[in-house]
């Protein structure tokens, strides 16, 4: 039987996409049981025609009533699947080669799911002798692992890359009149307001648009008594023996899982649904890490420097807050997701994010936007500073004006009235010729200035 001669290796790889759009009108809308359409013809597809891609859709429905369908927000459903044609990469990738021709396997599936704030998932199964030697030592060097995640860049620069740079360049020609109308519009890739840090302008894709690829293999439990199994199970870095790894039915490791349930179509589907939510905001909280990043040292850079233009301020002010408001909403709705997963699924889900401690580092850029915020704080109170000492002068400067024109009145009124012999205030300024005057009140107006200024230091 085939299962006998072959078993098969997934693996799921977040990609970057110039896909984005407004998520909180989308759930806004689909909370009002609206469709969240994107303002795309049926017939047409959010890529556009190519040879490379072929649409289909979402194969599982969304919703409660049974336990095979997940309730999963908006948020967490991709705007449409593909099926890729990897043929351009049978020629120009030696990892293609590496895996069809020098081990024997075949690639069984590669599918791309877009989903929202420029990331997508890259599937790609692959089938593999499972009594060849060669495969057991490239299990066990890690050498089966470097190539397929190679050949996963390999379709993302050979066969994506390609359509996404082409979406940009005409994303306006093709959407910009619709987008206008609708509500929850897909945001214009050239001028993303969050996702600043990925462009497709260049003519090939940059390393870092592949951010990982993790693999999955799904076994039969008879398998783990075999040689493969031997392999697979220091494949999977799994801590007891195999048999306790059996009786546990599967391992989530930080790259590499192994399931031993069995390796059915429903099993392997489920794996993939959990997998995709935890992979994909698994991805959302990478990118933010290094958005937060710059941010914070963006924020360190302008309350370090002597002069900061309010222009500049205000523009960062108004992006960070924004990327901060839209990762608490993806927290959110990864919490509503994961109430939502039903049936095995949700073991996968709390298991994989138990072994990739995904809690933790929600709590880690929850602290950091924390600090953001904090440094946002100061930089306001500076400003507010800034402005209240620019009154103050400002005040001090116009009762410096009154001061002297105060001391001039004096003078003139001094010599104006006839003498009475009775000493007073008047009787000071008589004596005191004019530029006298003006000499004494500017001298008191550099006092009070002097004094405002080391008061402020």
């Amino acid at each position: 039987m085939e299962q006998e001669t072959t078993f098969r290796i997934a693996t799921l790889s977040p990609v970057r996409t110039p896909i984005s759009s407004n998520s909180e009108q989308r759930a806004a809308h689909a909370l009002r049981e609206e469709t969240g359409g994107l303002g795309i013809p049926p017939s047409e597809s959010l890529l556009g025609a190519s040879d490379t891609l072929k649409a289909f859709p979402w194969p599982w429905a969304n919703g409660y009533g049974t336990l095979d369908h997940d309730n999963l927000p908006e948020f967490f459903q991709p705007f449409e699947c593909y099926t890729v044609d990897t043929s351009a990469c049978t020629e120009a990738s030696e990892s293609m080669a590496q895996l069809t021709k020098a081990w024997s396997g075949t690639v069984d599936c590669c599918q791309l799911y877009l989903y929202d704030d420029t990331i997508a998932l890259l599937q790609l199964d692959i089938s593999l002798p499972s009594n060849l030697p060669a495969i057991h030592q490239a299990l066990l060097s890690g050498e089966l692992d470097k190539t397929l995640s190679n050949l996963a860049s390999d379709i993302y620069n050979l066969c994506l890359y390609p359509l996404f740079h082409e979406y940009c360049l005409n994303f306006r020609s093709r959407f910009g009149s619709r987008q206008q109308q609708n509500e929850h519009q897909l945001r214009d890739p050239n001028k993303l307001q969050v996702f600043k840090d990925v462009t497709f302008d260049r003519q090939h894709a940059p390393p870092s648009h592949v951010l990982w690829t993790g693999r999955y293999a799904a076994i039969a439990p008879s398998v783990l008594a075999t040689s493969l199994g031997e392999a697979l199970h220091e494949w999977a870095s799994f801590p007891g023996t195999r048999e306790q790894l059996g009786e546990k039915g599967h391992y989530v490791g930080s790259g590499n899982i192994l399931i031993t349930g069995g390796s059915s179509a429903a099993i392997r589907d489920d794996w993939l649904r959990g997998l995709s939510l935890c992979q994909f905001y698994n991805a959302i909280l990478f990118i933010y890490g290094s958005i937060l990043k710059s941010s914070y040292s963006q924020l360190t850079d302008l309350l370090g420097a002597r002069r900061t233009r309010n222009r500049e301020l205000n523009r960062l002010m108004k992006d960070v807050t924004l990327s901060l408001d839209h990762l608490e909403f993806t927290r959110l709705e990864f919490n509503e997701a994961r109430v939502g997963v039903q049936g095995e699924r949700a073991r996968i889900v709390e298991d994989t994010c138990a072994a990739w401690k995904l809690d933790n580092l929600i709590a880690s850029a929850l602290e950091r936007t924390d600090l953001i915020r904090s440094r946002i704080a100061r930089l306001l109170d500076e400003r507010k500073s800034r402005v209240d000492k620019t009154v103050e002068l400002i005040l001090a400067g116009i009762g410096g004006v009154a001061l002297v024109d105060l001391f001039i009145s004096l003078t003139t009124a001094a010599r104006d009235l006839r003498e009475d012999d009775i000493p007073g205030l008047l009787d000071a300024f008589l004596w005191l010729p004019p530029d006298g005057s003006i000499g004494l009140s500017s001298l008191l107006l550099i006092l009070v200035f002097a004094y405002i200024y080391l008061a402020k230091r």
